[in-house]
């Protein structure tokens, strides 16, 4: 059970802990290197955890948090929800990488990772539903199963965690965002020119 000493050096224990797990992966991260990252002697990160499994949950329950409230902003767009819904899930994955990572890393066989694995599917039922509300309205195709165009969009957003890093890529944020809502929404195929009338 994580213990938040105090809140802002919890943060920072947090951030830098994401940051460590994206960059060694979780296995093979240590306290230790943890605590070197943060200049800290070993001992002190247990003011505000109990093991790496406490830092392993507490981030993936933020990342689910924010994924949380962002669906239900999405899910109040009576319009273009499934968009917003998509847009706010690229947001979070360039904006929060690392913890998004390992949510989407988890694999059923632990209590953490049966509730990230159920989390997700638990959104991808909800994101097709609001796919299935722009079919009935009109908006959207309705020649692709709601949940398939869901999983098929999400396998986009969450393929953005193994190559963009800040750091590196050429391309901002606002950038990848409105080009991944481009192609969802306009595809890659341009359109054919309309023909010529004969003289």
């Amino acid at each position: 059970m994580a213990r938040k000493a105090d809140p802002k050096n919890f943060e920072r224990v947090l951030d830098a802990a994401a940051t460590l797990f994206l960059d060694v992966g979780y296995d093979a991260a240590s306290m230790q290197q943890l605590a070197d990252r943060l200049g800290l002697h070993k001992s002190s990160l247990y003011h505000y955890v109990n093991s790496k499994e406490d830092l392993l949950k507490q981030l993936i329950d933020e990342a689910q948090t924010t994924a949380e409230r962002d669906l239900e902003i999405a899910e109040q767009d009576l319009e273009n929800g499934y968009l917003t819904a998509l847009r706010l899930a690229i947001e979070q994955t360039l904006n929060d990488r690392s913890r998004v990572s390992l949510v989407l890393r988890q694999k059923p066989g632990s209590a953490t990772g049966d509730g990230a694995v159920a989390h997700r599917r638990a959104y991808d039922r909800r994101l097709a539903k609001l796919i299935e509300q722009g079919q009935a309205s009109g908006t959207i195709r309705d020649d692709i199963h709601p949940m398939l165009l869901a999983r098929l969009s999400l396998g986009m957003v969450a393929w953005i965690v193994e190559w963009y890093d800040p750091k590196l890529t050429r391309f901002s944020s606002e950038e990848i965002a409105n080009a991944a809502l481009t192609l969802v929404t306009q595809g890659v195929n341009l359109p054919l020119p309309c023909p010529t009338e004969p003289h």
